[in-house]
């Protein structure tokens, strides 16, 4: 058995993975009576547009976080969603964007579940059959992840659809020797969300790992082949996505956010100071790690700008025990740091929201990182903490409803 095809027991955990996450990510949407395509869905309204031979929104439900150009409405994200949804679209003239959530949303949990089993398959990890399922279990219902998951809102699968593609690359850089096809994924990932690049270290790490174990001390040689090899294909989504900038805006650097439609109370920040700022680090850092939910006399109602990941997520403080000189690991965490960098930066928290959403960025580092930190068993505290994390999100949808 090679390790690059799942063992017979891991496809029928796949399998029954993707079915219990995708009913459940559904009956949420159902039960607050969501399960209808939103207005800001967009991403369908522009794959039919794509169809149409236009880039641009012809009559759209609504403009919210559109931008107008030359009297058209295009939709500033990028159209990896849109390009996923064309063959459904082309077929059937029309796609359910909350179902479309919820199976991504299923497809990325087994990702997730693959990568654990893949480190430990590679002999680069020791952990029990049980605890990769305890860690799925964190990633898919333990973390905001779910929430997300039930919208089929615009803002929301961008970010599924980023997590899918870069959880696929680091899955295909584990378990494959093909660094090409890691790049690939990589850079469909951006796409979706292009600062997504920065999570490179951790395939590189990880890529060193079983570059070494074919080929002992070759460090130029890995630097010539494997890092050439995937870095093409991004070298070609960048021009890709500049190419499409041109398309839209006439300038290959405007990716139509600073003329976005946002709402009022965002629209200061980003006219007067821009996207990127350092004045903005405190909210960030505040709606990251340190804002609560509040009181308002009866019960706790979550802060809908954002909520510390040690809530939602608390086994997360578990990640101070990865601590390995593993080239995995130290991939992971630089590429954890750089991709807080610009969400750091950003003018806006990710509103309005359950949790930090934007933790999904950097999210399957932090899963790569608590595989390590886990060792050979979860400890029953970190168990503890990933059933409180399930209830906390649990409550999310309930507060949605």
């Amino acid at each position: 058995m090679t390790k690059s095809v799942p063992a017979k027991k891991d496809l029928i955990i796949i399998i029954i993975i993707f079915a219990i996450t995708f009913l459940l990510y559904w009956l949420s949407a159902w039960r607050t009576g969501s399960t209808e395509t939103p207005p800001n869905a967009y991403f369908n309204e522009l794959a039919e547009s794509f169809l149409d031979g236009k880039l641009f929104l012809e009559n759209p439900q609504s403009v919210h976080d559109l931008t107008l150009y030359q009297s058209k409405w295009y939709v500033p994200f990028l159209p990896l969603p849109s390009f996923l949804m064309l063959p459904w679209i082309a077929l059937f003239g029309t796609i359910n964007t909350v179902v479309f959530s919820a199976v991504l949303g299923a497809v990325n949990v087994c990702l997730v579940f693959l990568i654990i089993r893949g480190l430990i398959r590679s002999s680069w990890i020791i952990l029990r059959y049980i605890d990769s399922i305890w860690l799925t279990i964190l990633f898919g219902i333990g973390s905001v992840h779910w929430y997300i998951s039930t919208f089929g809102s615009v803002w929301y699968i961008s970010q599924l659809s980023t997590v899918t593609f870069s959880a696929l690359a680091v899955w295909l850089t584990i378990i494959s020797r093909k660094p090409f096809l890691a790049g690939l994924a990589l850079g469909a990932a951006l796409w979706a969300r292009p600062h997504i690049i920065l999570i490179y270290p951790l395939l590189v790490g990880i890529g060193y790992m079983g570059f070494q174990e074919t080929i002992p001390n070759s460090r130029k040689t890995f630097l010539i082949r494997w890092i050439s090899s995937s870095i093409l294909p991004l070298f070609v989504s960048i021009f890709g996505i500049l190419f499409y900038n041109w398309l839209r805006f006439d300038s290959m650097l405007d990716f139509g956010y600073v003329n976005e439609n946002v709402a009022t109370h965002l629209r200061f920040n980003l006219t007067t100071y821009g996207q990127f700022n350092l004045r903005y680090i405190p909210q960030n850092l505040w709606a990251m790690l340190l804002a609560l939910p509040s009181w308002d006399g009866k019960s706790l109602i979550p802060d809908g700008t954002g909520m510390s990941l040690l809530i939602t997520s608390p086994a997360l403080i578990f990640l101070f025990k990865a601590r390995q000189r593993s080239p995995i690991v130290l991939g992971a965490w630089f590429s954890v740091l750089l991709i807080l960098i610009p969400l750091m930066l950003y003018y806006n928290t990710g509103w309005y929201q359950f949790g930090y959403r934007f933790s999904l960025d950097f999210m399957i580092p932090l899963m790569v990182l608590l595989a390590y930190a886990s060792q050979e068993k979860l400890p029953n505290l970190m168990k503890v903490l990933i059933v409180l994390g399930v209830f906390v999100n649990m409550w999310g949808i309930t507060w949605r409803g």
